[in-house]
């Protein structure tokens, strides 16, 4: 929505900060990910319990500008001021001063409704440049899309593969419509 362009390959975190000792050498990586012209990097609160957000603050420092930088909220963290808190708490483990693309990691019990007022407010202040879903099927899209009003749904990221193919069947001709 905010006409950003997103790369089209990047790099993943999950798996990363777990294990403080790892965390020079994954942050090494992800460095050497951006110098190879990766510079998407998908990452998540949940990951690492935050920890894969501070290895990927240090592999960014000083070329901020040259990355986007995907981040997800978990779904207990996605009421109004929880969301907003956690995202501050995300840029602080980033080192930065906003995310391109903020996601719900995956439906829960907050109403959408409200994580959609939070989501604004961090795009109105500046904290996040686009935001979206991942890890909605077709019935929580469809309801998600209903309560943003068509608003400003940026992604449903999903898993896709050769071996994880069923968004085929329901969901990718949904959003061809």
């Amino acid at each position: 929505p905010s006409g950003a362009a997103m790369p089209v390959l990047g790099q993943g975190t999950w798996g990363m900060g777990e294990d403080r000792r790892r965390a020079k050498d994954e942050a090494a990586a992800l460095a050497a990910g951006l110098d190879l012209g990766l510079t998407l990097i998908d990452t998540a609160e949940m990951y690492g319990e935050g920890g894969a957000e501070e290895v990927t603050g240090q592999a960014i420092r000083g070329r901020r500008d040259g990355v986007f930088l995907v981040s997800k909220v978990y779904p207990h963290n996605a009421g109004f001021a929880a969301a907003i808190a956690a995202c501050e708490r995300s840029l602080r483990r980033l080192g930065t001063d906003r995310i391109d693309l903020y996601l719900l990691h995956w439906q829960g019990r907050t109403p959408y409704a409200e994580t959609i007022e939070a989501f604004e407010r961090l795009r109105e202040d500046g904290k996040v440049v686009d935001w979206g879903v991942s890890n909605f099927d077709l019935d929580d899209l469809e309801t998600w899309a209903g309560e943003a009003g068509g608003g400003r749904t940026a992604t449903d990221q999903v898993c896709y593969s050769l071996s994880a193919r069923g968004i085929e069947w329901d969901l990718l001709p949904w959003c061809q419509e």
